[in-house]
């Protein structure tokens, strides 16, 4: 067998196989996502929303109905990509933790919780921002991102957590372009 066509049919099988499993996952990822199991899981949506913001003397995300803005933007407002990348990330995040701690996330300590939730943030993590860029708009955004964004949204447009979680005044008053903060001051809950 000659050089050149050699190295042809190496190069040839290599775009043949790069093109077919970046294929696979464009198919899997544009496939309808699975709703039903989404809407079966608002409990631990809402355990994995108290994780990222617990409740301490201010109410947490759980209480303050972080899930109940999640659901919805899930469900519709969130392109089929991320949907399907989320979906799966909490399939992964509750098989993780069957196979560490023999048992449901629900069931699990506090900080068993905290110890699967950093994992799933690591998991999702990419060095490279350039990288994670490309990546974000090939195959959607990363589980754990997705996750954050709703719960904090969630979080901060919630009466108990613009109210009790930040600092609300209805009626600000004149505008001040720049305000410092006083110690132990909470931020604001308005732009």
């Amino acid at each position: 067998m000659k050089r050149r066509k050699a190295i042809g049919s190496i190069l040839l099988a290599g775009t043949a196989t790069v093109v077919g499993f970046g294929g696979y996952e464009w198919y899997e990822l544009s496939k309808s996502p699975d709703r039903n199991y989404l809407l079966s899981k608002k409990s631990l949506l809402a355990e994995l929303a108290e994780i990222i913001i617990p409740a301490t003397d201010t109410p947490g995300a759980k209480e303050a109905g972080a899930v109940e803005f999640m659901l919805p933007m899930l469900n519709e407002c969130t392109d089929h990509k991320t949907l399907n990348k989320f979906i799966d990330g909490l399939q992964g995040l509750e098989a993780y933790t069957r196979s560490i701690y023999q048992r449901d996330f629900i069931d699990c300590t506090p900080e068993e919780k905290e110890f699967v939730v950093r994992w799933a943030d690591q998991k999702s993590r990419i060095t490279n921002p350039f990288l994670e860029k490309v990546k974000n708009k090939y195959s959607g955004i990363s589980f754990f991102e997705t996750l954050k964004t709703y719960s904090v949204y969630g979080y901060c447009i919630s009466e108990k957590g613009a109210s009790l979680g930040m600092q609300y005044i209805a009626v600000p008053g004149r505008y001040m372009s720049c305000i410092s903060l006083e110690p132990n001051q909470k931020c604001w809950a308005t732009k």
